[in-house]
This record gives C-alpha cells, structure tokens and sequence, in this order.
C-alpha cells in the first residue's frame, strides 16, 4: 500500500488506463507508433500541460 504518491501520480490515477487501452485500440491508434505508447505520450504532454511548459526542449 501507498501511503504518499505525488500530485502528479493522483492526477494520471483519474484516467482508467483500461478504458485508455479500449479507445486506443478502437481507433487503431498506434498502428504507425514508432518510440512512445499512446498512454506515455498522454503521461508526457499531461506533465507538460500541469508544468506549464511553453515547448517541450523545457522538459
């Protein structure tokens, strides 16, 4: 069990990643996928979007 998690890692804890898996899979979206997963990509640019980052070269 858990007892401290980041605020982070409670906001990504929202998202239903099976649900996440069903869409991606629904819409063949990683079909031409050649680095990140869907679910790393939408982690990556949620960080991004919470950090305020103006371009991703700030990460």
């Amino acid at each position: 069990m858990v007892r401290h998690s980041s605020l982070f890692s409670q906001i990504v804890g929202f998202f239903d990643r099976n649900q996440f898996a069903r869409l991606v899979s629904k819409h063949d979206a990683e079909r031409n996928s050649k680095g990140f997963k869907c679910w790393d990509h939408f982690v990556s640019m949620l960080f991004c979007q919470i950090a305020q980052a103006k371009s991703l070269r700030e990460i």
